[in-house]
């Protein structure tokens, strides 16, 4: 059995911006860090066991500042990268027609099967542990809906988190 707490990186620039980050590193804002803060508050009080990330920066920010000085094993993995928007990264998210994704973007079923791929691993070398996953809005959606076996086509029913909002799994 795993306990896996699954949070969202602090505000960014982009965000703000309302760009397609993708893979792009992004950087936290002020409101960012103080998120990252936050949650670092909100899982003080929790069994934490190792910290598996998303590689780009505004996620491993994120879990410098959530983190703080306890002493972790932490894990940085591309599985938890967000999605790859392809010629979408950079630009404004109202100047894209949202019905043609380009064709080197990660489509929904790509983001998914890399979901499950994630969490093959998270079963392989994490049983019985405490995880904190911190990751990005796509990706964690993807997840959710392949542990509560929600098919591709309907993941945009669940929820998107908020900036640095966590939520709690546990997965036999």
């Amino acid at each position: 059995m795993i306990t896996l707490y699954l949070a969202r990186h602090g505000q960014t620039q982009e965000n703000i911006a309302r760009i397609f980050q993708g893979h792009l590193p992004g950087t936290l804002t002020e409101e960012g860090k103080r998120q990252a803060a936050a949650l670092g508050e909100e899982l003080q009080a929790e069994r934490l066991d190792a910290i598996i990330s998303s590689d780009l920066k505004r996620a491993t920010d994120t879990v410098s500042i959530a983190v703080g000085k306890r002493n972790l094993p932490w894990e940085q993995t591309v599985l938890l990268r967000e999605i790859d928007w392809g010629d979408w990264t950079g630009l404004p998210i109202a100047a894209v027609n949202r019905n043609n994704l380009p064709s080197n973007a990660e489509t929904r079923d790509m983001l998914y099967k890399r979901a499950k791929r994630f969490l093959d691993y998270l079963k392989l070398h994490y049983d019985g542990k405490h995880v904190l996953a911190v990751a990005h809005g796509q990706i964690i959606r993807a997840i959710e809906a392949q542990l509560r076996g929600i098919r591709p086509e309907e993941m945009s029913h669940i929820p998107s988190m908020q900036n640095a909002e966590v939520r709690r799994f546990v997965i036999a």
